[in-house]
């Protein structure tokens, strides 16, 4: 399994688009890993981890063929994850000689109700619903998505939506574990993946070295989450624990950060990063 954090910020990128905060001025200065976009992962070459939109930047970025995309997993609507207007752009007249694999979405409910409303009121394409389809899916309804097994697990993010983490598998049974967005994560969640093993775990840190909140991580929180996996069993000492989602309300930018999450057995992402597992 290739893994490529094509983004790793929160909705507002570091530096944020308007903020003239300490935070934001670091990284303006310091720039390279410190310079952080929408968060976006990407599995292989087939598989995304929402849609947001950063996306044409990371396609042009790191040279990734869109058009061979078969599968997109959303983890919530929240406009930095799933910005639907741009799916028109797969379709004629948008879009000429590609693989003609169709791509399909998986999400929630308020996920589909953007999708379709994009299709009603913005697509103005020859044939955008032969190029890509919306499913609906549930919390802890595992299905299989061009040859991953997917079991989507509860997040605990925006209680006003089925806000969603997955675990999925491939064909060699390596096993990857996304934790964005979330807080700490509910009793089921933990329940359904205990007898799992994961290779790869991806926690949200939206707030770095502070204190965390329901929605979003922290690194104690992380900690709590890694130590509890732990205990669980489906994760050892030769799990790779990764951290990102970062906002410029976390303080810490990626060359402050990084020593501090090493001490703590935690890699941090940075756009562009690549795993091989």
């Amino acid at each position: 399994m290739r893994i490529q954090y094509l983004g790793t910020a929160a909705a507002e990128g570091w530096p944020a688009l308007f903020c003239h905060c300490s935070n934001c001025e670091r990284a303006r200065k310091a720039k390279g890993r410190n310079y952080r976009t929408r968060s976006q992962m990407l599995i292989n070459d087939n598989l995304l981890f929402d849609f947001g939109p950063d996306t044409f930047y990371h396609a042009m970025e790191y040279d990734v063929d869109l058009a061979k995309i078969e599968t997109v997993l959303l983890t919530h609507s929240h406009t930095d994850h799933f910005y639907p207007t741009e799916l028109i752009l797969r379709a004629v007249p948008y879009a000429y000689d590609r693989d003609q694999n169709p791509m399909k979405i998986y999400g929630n409910e308020k996920c589909e109700s953007m999708f379709h409303n994009m299709l009603e009121k913005e697509d103005d394409s020859e044939n955008l619903p032969n190029c890509v389809a919306f499913e609906q899916i549930k919390t802890f309804s595992p299905f299989k998505a061009s040859n991953y097994d997917v079991l989507p697990l509860k997040a605990s993010h925006d209680p006003r939506e089925n806000c969603m983490l997955y675990s999925i598998t491939d064909t060699d049974g390596k096993r990857l574990f996304y934790g964005n967005d979330s807080g700490l994560f509910s009793n089921d969640t933990l329940e359904n993946i205990k007898n799992l093993y994961f290779d790869v775990v991806s926690f949200d840190c939206t707030m770095g070295p502070n204190p965390g909140c329901y929605s979003h991580m922290g690194l104690d929180e992380n900690i709590q989450m890694k130590e509890k996996m732990l205990e669980l069993g489906c994760a050892d000492e030769n799990t790779l624990f990764i951290l990102t989602h970062f906002s410029h309300n976390g303080g810490a930018i990626y060359d402050e950060f990084v020593e501090i999450a090493k001490k703590h057995g935690f890699e941090v992402a940075y756009d562009g990063m690549i795993i091989e597992i």
